[in-house]
């Protein structure tokens, strides 16, 4: 007898291979896209990178160059020190016509402009120190302008340190003016290189340590002073003054002179023999003192002292030809200046000025200068 509750195995196998089909589709389904991803995801990436890290580049290259430039232009300031400072006063007096009847008075205008620039450069041991002053005054008279100051001068002095208080080097300076000038009897006297004076000097600087006594003193063993005068008029109102005769006439025919008239100075300390310049050799000690007072720099006091003695130029005609003649007397060159500046306001100062030159070979006799003038000042300064 069969049973019929029997059931075949073969249904149990069709669920079995459904379940295995839907799972194998799942796993082939997350492994494809496990792989596109993970093919995908490497050129996303590393142009991301790539862009961040260009930008960073750039931007620190552009911080470099802008702390360079701040650091070059601290280090610029540390090592140059400059100063302007411009200057211009004057005074002015007029009367009527019958005042100058009466008191025989003259109505005058006059003014003055002075000009100071220096200029310091330092690294290291190595300094160089830059001056200019300018000075020129005139004075009206009669509807008549007058030269009464006129000077220019430029000075450069580079250096070396060698102690703590000694330099070594040189200073060159050159001085001459701007206009011409008529001495008291009215003629030609001065003009552009009519004088100039050029000095080399080479020897030890002293400075002071102390601030509040800031001196300068050089001591050039070896120096050198030339003398030029290129104006014609100037020298042939000087040459007829001495000799009497006109000095075209003496190079046309230089017999004119005596041997004694042709080393006589005449203009300057030049003489017939030198031409348009003298050149001398010798010795020369140069002293500087500025110092400003006060805490807003009020009152300033600027002094500079320098002598030199031609002592090459002895040694050669005491040994020559011309040693019975006189020449050879040669006295120091003195040339000492000073300034006092007074600041009332911010732009308004008083100024006072006061030299003493000594050159035999122009003036046996001691010469003074002095000037005193209020007016309008303005001052620059990079430290």
């Amino acid at each position: 007898m069969r049973n019929f509750d029997y059931k075949p195995k073969k249904f149990y196998t069709m669920r079995q291979l459904f379940t295995l089909f839907v799972c194998s589709i799942i796993a082939i389904g997350n492994l494809a896209a496990q792989v596109s991803i993970a093919g995908a995801s490497p050129v996303a990436e590393a142009t991301f990178d790539n862009a961040v890290r260009t930008e960073n580049i750039a931007a620190s290259q552009v911080d470099s160059e802008m702390q360079r430039r701040i650091e070059r232009r601290k280090i610029r300031h540390e090592r140059n020190k400059i100063e302007f400072n411009a200057t211009l006063s004057g005074s002015l007096s007029n009367f009527n016509s019958k005042w100058q009847s009466v008191n025989g008075t003259t109505n005058s205008i006059t003014a003055i402009a002075n000009i100071l620039f220096t200029h310091s450069f330092k690294k290291g041991n190595f300094t160089i120190d830059n001056k200019l002053t300018a000075k020129l005054g005139a004075t009206s008279k009669s509807s008549e302008w007058i030269k009464s100051q006129d000077e220019w001068f430029i000075s450069t002095a580079p250096a070396y340190k060698i102690s703590k208080n000694w330099n070594f080097g040189a200073i060159l300076s050159l001085r001459s003016q701007f206009a011409n000038g008529v001495n008291d009897k009215g003629y030609r006297a001065s003009g552009l290189f009519a004088p100039a004076y050029f000095n080399i000097s080479l020897g030890f600087t002293y400075v002071c340590p102390k601030k509040k006594f800031p001196v300068k003193i050089n001591l050039s063993p070896i120096s050198l002073n030339a003398t030029y005068v290129t104006n014609d008029t100037v020298l042939n109102r000087f040459f007829v003054d001495t000799f009497g005769k006109n000095r075209a006439d003496y190079l046309a025919d230089p017999t004119l002179l005596t041997n004694a008239q042709k080393i006589t100075a005449y203009s300057y300390g030049l003489t017939p023999n030198d031409g348009t310049s003298r050149y001398e050799g010798g010795s020369s000690i140069q002293i500087d003192f500025d110092r400003t007072f006060g805490k807003k720099g009020i009152f300033r006091y600027r002094t500079t002292l320098y002598s030199f003695y031609g002592w090459i130029n002895e040694i050669t005609q005491q040994t020559g030809k011309n040693r019975d003649m006189g020449y050879a007397n040669l006295a120091p060159n003195i040339r000492w200046e000073h300034t006092v500046n007074i600041k009332a306001t911010k732009y308004f100062s008083t100024q006072f000025y006061f030299q003493m030159y000594y050159n035999k070979a122009q003036c046996n006799a001691l010469q003074t200068q002095i000037v005193l003038g209020v007016g309008l000042s303005y001052t620059f300064k990079n430290k």
